[in-house]
């Protein structure tokens, strides 16, 4: 164990080597040249500050060296006092005993009671118990000694860091708008379909062989370009063999997430311009009642009949406006969950909920899901991969053509603007 005198001497030395280190940067600063005022100072600041360093380290020194030659020279004299009987042995710490017959004739020598002072008064004089007595202290001592430790820093080798091979962020894919809506596969970079712009009307004739509704049928081809998303990357083999999980497979789940955003707010959009178009008189504020968000519902969905003929079965509701309408449910019958059915009138009235990332904050739309039309090349998105054995890599991307078109301007009416 380090006494305080070897702790001090420990001290003082550091002292000095800082000292000369800080004497050694000014002689490296002169360069062999003439110090200045300030330079000088510092020198002599440093060479009296090892003077008086290396005068009490030379005390501190003597007086360690003097305690461990006392310390030893103890040592070997209770060393020789220990083994006073056959079958014990000194070490440098304490007694071992190497019989049992040895250390049975100390405990009976030390122990206490009628029978034991009996045999101590005819086989131990008061030296000898004493002497056992001290030799069992020691002995005790011996045995409790502090093993040697082993602590989890000493076998590093043996525990390696617990990895948790799961990506515990949100990877979503959902597009609740463009599953709601009716899909077609995009084969080229437009897509057409075909409008009714007039219809032909029926009317009571009012006498025979006189016309009665007599307008001309008309329908026009409408046009919608596709718009293409592309993101693509570049992963070392290493990158790719070496990770836990994958890191290929990785890029692409995260990639293919936001390709699913990107097209799904392109759906959101859609029918946000369309049914800001056509909203209700007075959009719901930004704090209704549940009694003001009902009516607004049933006030989108009557525009919605007024403006296409067209029943609204559909309540599109941004996040953010989907939790406060939770806090405001209190029927049981009132499923406000994605996907889950809105009861407006006692069950005859019925909407379905889709709540989506897709749409702006704030936004609320009722509509005719038949009335918007997504049109997606197959299998988008779709994952490309070329491998460049030149560098060891893999070149990646996905790609997809995506468009989102309401066919029926009518069909969708917003109850809340975005916030």
């Amino acid at each position: 164990m380090e006494t305080a005198t070897e702790r001090r001497l420990q001290v003082k030395l550091d002292e000095r080597e800082a000292a000369h280190t800080k004497l050694e940067e000014v002689h490296r600063e002169l360069d062999g040249g003439n110090p200045s005022d300030v330079q000088r100072r510092q020198i002599d600041e440093y060479v009296e500050r090892m003077g008086e360093l290396d005068t009490e380290i030379d005390g501190l020194s003597t007086q360690v060296e003097a305690d461990k030659r006392a310390a030893e020279k103890s040592k070997e004299i209770r060393r020789a006092m220990r083994v006073a009987i056959d079958g014990v042995e000194a070490d440098e710490d304490g007694v071992v005993y190497r019989t049992m017959a040895a250390y049975a004739r100390d405990v009976i020598l030390t122990a206490q009671g009628t029978t034991s002072g009996k045999i101590q008064a005819q086989f131990g004089s008061k030296d000898e118990i004493e002497s056992a007595r001290q030799r069992l202290d020691l002995a005790r001592d011996t045995i409790k000694r502090t093993p040697a430790n082993t602590l989890s820093s000493n076998v590093a080798g043996l525990t390696p860091a617990q990895h948790i091979a799961q990506i515990f962020q949100v990877i979503q894919t959902e597009r609740p708008i463009v599953a709601s809506a009716q899909r077609a596969d995009l084969e080229r970079g437009s897509l057409t379909y075909p409008r009714v712009d007039t219809r032909p009307v029926v009317a009571v004739q009012s006498s025979e062989k006189t016309e009665a509704g007599n307008t001309g049928m008309a329908i026009s081809m409408q046009t919608a370009t596709a718009s293409t998303y592309l993101g693509g990357g570049d992963l070392s083999w290493q990158a790719v063999n070496w990770s836990t999980p994958n890191a290929l497979d990785l890029w692409f789940r995260l990639a293919a997430s936001d390709y699913a955003l990107k097209t799904e707010s392109d759906a959101g959009q859609v029918i946000s311009h369309s049914g800001f178009s056509n909203n209700i008189a007075s959009t719901v504020g930004a704090t209704p009642t549940f009694a003001d968000l009902m009516t607004a519902v049933g006030a989108g969905g009557g525009e919605v009949y007024a403006n296409s003929g067209r029943l609204a079965d559909t309540l599109y509701v941004a996040p953010d406006r989907y939790w406060y309408a939770v806090g405001l449910t209190s029927n049981a019958n009132l499923s406000f969950g994605q996907g889950g059915i809105l009861n407006v009138n006692a069950d005859q009235a019925t909407l379905r909920v889709v709540v989506s990332r897709g749409l702006d904050s704030g936004v609320m739309i009722v509509g005719d899901s038949d009335g918007l039309l997504v049109a997606e090349t197959p299998g988008a998105p779709v994952e490309l991969r070329v491998v460049e054995p030149a560098i060891g890599g893999y070149e990646v991307g996905i790609i997809g053509a995506f468009e989102a078109v309401v066919v029926d301007n009518g069909a969708f009416a917003m109850i809340t603007t975005a916030s």
